[in-house]
């Protein structure tokens, strides 16, 4: 027990997922590969990681400002908020992906004709 807090594996485990949330969100930003909106809610979810494994008596504060009777209800609550932001998130990543998937296509698919149109050209005027 340290600071007059419960330590346990579930708090180590916060721990370590909550650090690789905060890497992974650095080092794709870091990359470039992503958006900073990415970066953004890969460093609230790590954060709340890391303070729920520091600090496991959080959600006895939470409960108490939400008004609600017990600390697993305020764990339930607060999951299900985080899971339905991030849901929202990915599904929204998802329909974008799938905009630039059908535009990339449409253009493959343009590329592909004038690239035809060209070849039918070129071995006409070598036949000629």
């Amino acid at each position: 027990m340290v600071f007059g807090f419960d330590y346990s594996l579930v708090n180590l485990l916060s721990l370590v997922v909550g650090l690789a949330f905060l890497a992974n969100g650095y080092i794709i930003v870091r990359s470039e590969r992503e958006s900073l909106e990415l970066f953004v809610m890969s460093l609230l979810l790590g954060t709340g990681l890391i303070v729920v494994a520091v600090v496991p008596n959080v959600f006895e504060v939470v409960a108490r400002l939400l008004g609600l009777e017990w600390k697993a209800r305020a764990i339930l609550v607060i999951s299900n908020l985080t899971l339905f932001v991030a849901v929202t998130y990915l599904l929204n990543r998802i329909g974008h992906m799938y905009d630039r998937l059908s535009r990339l296509n449409e253009e493959l698919s343009l590329l592909r004709s004038e690239l035809e149109e060209h070849q039918l050209r070129t071995e006409d005027e070598q036949d000629d």
